[in-house]
Parts: structure tokens; C-alpha cells; sequence
């Protein structure tokens, strides 16, 4: 069983990573109608907010987030319903908890969801708990996976360059090191979206990511 590690050696990159909705229903699995229901119900919503324009902002989830999504994720594996999530999730924000999901020790015993506080002790829904687990929920092991999920940090030699990697994004042309298809920062410049906007839509772009996508709008009108 594993704890999120406020010692964790890549927990700057944690800190600022923030991927779309896209991105992050492929790392977990579903679809993206499925992780907007999931905001609908108030399970699990988006943390962070980028400002594109004066009247236009992009949510995007931040690897806290994502993490909690997997947690999502292996508890619906385990037979349980988003109903009975969301009962844990709201009665651990009402004590204060922000993120529970990545907060907490999950672990599932039968047909029962319980959680471990910091002085060792379990609680759920049956009283006096003094089980050995069957099945706890490894957040270690939940977070190699994203890492798994992302690409490596770009080097300098990435930006403004072009790739093509398999299993990633059906083996389309994306920007090196990333999981951006050229395709859309094209369509982007085409219908004449700022610079500043397609960067705030793309974090993990560069303006010299954009100006060789510039390029290759402008040779396949040429």
C-alpha cells in the first residue's frame, strides 16, 4: 500500500503538469464523455483554469487529478459504483479533504470501500475495522503509469520539430516529445487563432512548436 509523497523526487513536474480532457481520459481509459460526466456528478472535476482570452478559459487536469481518476478507475474495476465514490469522495470533503482520492490509502473488501488516516486506522462503512486487505490501491504504482502515459520532458533539439511514434495519436505527425498533432495546431492557424490562445490550448507547446506548424500551413497552401 502506497501514500502520495510530498518527498517524491519529480514532484516539480507534478506540479506543473496540466493536460486537456483528451489526454487525460486516454490515460485512464475511457472517453471523454464519460470524464465530463464525471464532472457533471461532481466526482471528479478539472483543477486548473488557463486564461486563452479575455472572454475564453481551458480547463485542464493537473496530475493530482489524474492520479484521482485512476483511483476512479481501479475502485469501478472493483465492481463499485460512481454513486458509491462520490458518497466517499463528498464525505471526505466535508472533513476538509480537497483531494481524497490521492490523499487517502483506498482498499476494497467484499462489497465495502475503505480509507486510512494518517494514525493508521481504517474506516468505511463497517464499524470497528480490523481486516487484512485483500486489495489496496498502490498510488506508487498508479503514478508510474502516468509517467508511463506522457511523454519524456522535451530537450531543446524537440521544439519546432515533428515526429511520428507508434500508438500515439494513430501514428499521425505529432510535435517531437509531445502527443499534439501537427494536424490540429494547423487547423488552428488556419481559422486565424492567435499564437498567444493555441500556446494557452497547448501547454506543452512552444511559439517555435507553432511557427513550424506555420510553416506547413503555409507550404500546403503554397
Amino acid at each position: 500500500m502506497a501514500k502520495s509523497s510530498q518527498s517524491d523526487s519529480r514532484l516539480s513536474r507534478e506540479e506543473i503538469f496540466s493536460i486537456p480532457a483528451k489526454a487525460a481520459a486516454q490515460i485512464v481509459g475511457i472517453t471523454e464523455r464519460r470524464l465530463q460526466n464525471w464532472s457533471e456528478i461532481h466526482l471528479l472535476k478539472p483543477s486548473v483554469t488557463r486564461q486563452i482570452s479575455e472572454r475564453n478559459n481551458v480547463r485542464l487536469y493537473s496530475f493530482r487529478d489524474v492520479l484521482s481518476l485512476l483511483v476512479v478507475r481501479e475502485l469501478l474495476r472493483q465492481k463499485f459504483t460512481t454513486s458509491q465514490i462520490r458518497k466517499v469522495v463528498v464525505f471526505l470533503n466535508k472533513q476538509g479533504y480537497e483531494s481524497p482520492l490521492t490523499e487517502f490509502t483506498f482498499a476494497v473488501e467484499d462489497d465495502q470501500i475503505f480509507f486510512q488516516y494518517e494514525d493508521g486506522t481504517w474506516a468505511g462503512s463497517k464499524r470497528n475495522v480490523q481486516l487484512v486487505f485483500r486489495q489496496t490501491l498502490n498510488l506508487r504504482l498508479l503514478r508510474e503509469e502516468i509517467w508511463r502515459s506522457v511523454p519524456r520532458p522535451r530537450t531543446a533539439q524537440d521544439k519546432g520539430h515533428f515526429e511520428r511514434r507508434r500508438k500515439v495519436q494513430g501514428h499521425q505527425r505529432v510535435f517531437r516529445g509531445t502527443r499534439v498533432p501537427v494536424a490540429a495546431v494547423i487547423r488552428y492557424i488556419n481559422e486565424g487563432i492567435p499564437e498567444r490562445e493555441i500556446l494557452a490550448a497547448y501547454p506543452t507547446l512552444t511559439r517555435s512548436d507553432v511557427r513550424a506548424a506555420r510553416g506547413e500551413a503555409k507550404l500546403a497552401v503554397g
